[in-house]
């Protein structure tokens, strides 16, 4: 059998043993030489076949302590988005045309599933917005926090999955509109979301949301960053 193929082979054992609960979160695999051994391959084999593994974000290798499963999470689907809109032909219109409806029912969603948990993480970003000795990076970093806050609080996690690379792809265009306009419009935009998240009211959440990404692009498209 080629090397690759045992690779795969092994990798995919591993991950079976992972997926089927055999190996829980936070387990210590086999050594390299143990698995070398059940498997019937060489230790580069094995080393390949948990890089597979650890690029899946299935395991992680700690120096000293060996390899350990690690907790299921979505950065291998968001940072592959994130890659695949990146080489893509995407403008500022298209992604406003998706955020649009994913970021409105989001806020639909949080209004009927928030805590209070939830809620006091909103106004905490509020407060931040709020300050206007606060720097821009820090603003910017308040404003991308609400909007996840308000993903994490639909108790959805393909919100997450689907809004984390939009807002990375919007880092600068936020830079942008917080630089020229300040942050007391985006504070007053995300007060009219959370009234609405914390009443329970979804369809007045929903239509804060609409007014809030409408009137950034409007701003972008008026300081000529429309196509960006």
């Amino acid at each position: 059998m080629p090397d690759a193929d045992r690779v795969t082979h092994t990798a995919r054992h591993l991950e079976q043993a992972i997926l089927s609960g055999k190996l829980a979160p936070g387990d210590l695999l086999p050594s390299e030489r143990e698995i070398s051994s059940e498997m019937g391959v060489s230790r580069s084999v094995v080393r390949e076949a948990l890089g597979r593994l650890a690029s899946l974000g299935l395991v992680r290798s700690v120096h000293g302590s060996g390899t350990r499963v690690e907790a299921p999470n979505n950065k291998p689907i968001t940072t592959g988005y994130q890659i695949l809109l990146r080489r893509s032909e995407v403008r500022l219109a298209d992604v406003a045309a998706v955020r649009l409806p994913l970021e409105t029912a989001i806020a639909a969603e949080a209004a009927l599933r928030r805590t209070d948990g939830h809620l006091a993480r909103l106004i905490a970003a509020q407060t931040v917005l709020a300050n206007p000795r606060g720097t821009l990076e820090a603003h910017v970093n308040a404003d991308l926090e609400f909007h996840a806050i308000l993903a994490e609080a639909t108790g959805n996690p393909l919100f997450g999955i689907v809004l984390t690379p939009i807002q990375e792809m919007l880092i600068e265009t936020r830079r942008r509109t917080l630089g020229r306009h300040g942050a007391a419009l985006a504070h007053e935009h995300h007060g009219r979301i959370l009234d609405a998240v914390r009443s329970g009211n979804a369809e007045a959440a929903a239509e804060a949301m609409r007014a809030h990404l409408e009137a950034n692009y409007q701003h972008l498209a008026a300081d000529g960053s429309s196509d960006d």
